[in-house]
């Protein structure tokens, strides 16, 4: 590990990040200092990391406690920032796989709404003391990382992740330390047990980052968000108590595929962290994570009176796209101008599927078989059986 940096330790991480951030103010709770603290102590037990695998996790800690502490010193200095009024968003849910990234980023494009750019979901606070129209350095940071992934093998093809283009704000989640993402990309048993206890908390402090972003960004000016991200499928409840005038999007496909395109994309990511993956342990895991979140959002969605859900199979998707993307602003109440389908068209062009190679993947290395598809998918199979064909 570099000498300049820390070492992996919780209470030695929010210390530099104090310092460097020149402030203490974390906000109202404290939840997320147990939640780093639980991350920290698996990161160290049960993670498997090599030494660059510690020194990206030291900085990306640092990155998140540096933001949250530059998030709530604006919040501080302008308490206005709450009252930001959030339009009725675009919600886009389903397994991984599905298609939920490509129907984002071009229902994004349309510049009626707003923008989750990968480089505001790394660095969602601004930068303090920028001169009035100066480059604002959160971008490069972004372009730096988008240009670290593109030397992984096979990243780009298997999740596109571009500085200027829109992702989950699920990443939103990481600075209350209560976001799935870590303990996908490694071995976090504890601390995902421990998130799945504080998914209001997590959801909720999203919630209170997009209302900064809006901020940041002049005020919604009748622009909704457009959201989006697999872990939703189990969060229907959630989301619904958060933005309940929300459109909502379910997309669909057979999950023996989407296991294996999936645990193909997470081997990649802990092989940048770790000397050796378990490949083989990846299937079952996931089989049973993703199988009680669609299980969840069944639930949910069968529990919420007069809940309406666009429900849209893989096949359809790549189909009929534009078809579906009517349909979307059909449900959200809004116009497909000539402007939109410029847009859609413009974003279509420029990125069509393969664009940055083919993803090929074999999920009989992750000990994916139809057998554990059928036991641990069982209800949404059940529940959407032409759709998960």
């Amino acid at each position: 590990m570099s000498a300049e940096l820390p070492p992996l330790d919780a209470d030695v991480l929010i210390g530099a990040a104090q310092q460097a951030a020149g402030s203490d103010n974390w906000g109202e709770d404290m939840v997320w200092a147990e939640g780093l603290r639980i991350m920290v102590d698996d990161l160290h037990e049960h993670a498997g990391l090599n030494a660059a695998g510690v020194a990206a996790q030291v900085q990306d800690i640092l990155r998140l406690l540096i933001n949250r502490l530059g998030v709530e010193r604006d919040i501080a200095v302008h308490p206005e920032i709450l009252d930001e009024t959030l339009e009725p968003p675009i919600v886009i849910i389903g397994l991984p796989r599905t298609g939920t990234s490509k129907l984002q980023r071009t229902i994004a494009a349309d510049p009626g709404m707003q923008r989750l750019e990968v480089w505001r979901l790394l660095m969602p606070a601004r930068i303090p003391d920028l001169p009035p129209g100066a480059p604002d350095p959160r971008i490069g940071i972004g372009e730096q990382f988008e240009t670290m992934l593109r030397s992984v093998p096979g990243f780009m093809a298997s999740h596109p992740w571009e500085a200027r283009e829109p992702d989950e704000e699920l990443w939103l989640m990481d600075l209350a330390f209560a976001s799935v993402v870590p303990s996908h990309r490694l071995h976090l048993p504890r601390h995902r047990s421990w998130i799945g206890q504080h998914q209001d908390y997590a959801y909720g402090y999203a919630q209170r980052v997009l209302r900064y972003l809006q901020w940041q960004d002049g005020g919604a000016r009748g622009r909704p968000w457009v959201l989006k991200s697999p872990v939703h499928v189990g969060q229907v409840a959630v989301l619904h108590d958060l933005y309940p005038d929300a459109t909502f999007v379910h997309l669909h496909r057979d999950p023996f595929v989407v296991l294996g395109s999936y645990c193909s994309l997470i081997a990649i990511a802990r092989g940048m962290n770790c000397d050796s993956v378990d490949l083989g342990a990846l299937g079952p895991d996931f089989a049973a994570f993703w199988g009680r979140e669609a299980a969840r959002g069944l639930a949910a969605r069968a529990a919420i009176p007069g809940l309406e859900v666009l429900d849209v199979g893989y096949a359809e998707l790549v189909g009929s796209f534009f078809d579906v993307l009517r349909e979307v602003y059909s449900r959200a109440g809004r116009p497909v101008t000539d402007d939109v389908l410029a847009a859609w068209s413009g974003y279509d062009s420029r990125r069509p599927a393969g664009y940055f190679g083919r993803h090929e993947y074999d999920p009989a290395a992750y000990g994916v078989t139809r057998e554990l598809v059928q036991r641990e998918f069982a209800d949404y199979l059940n529940a959407f059986p032409e759709l998960t064909r």
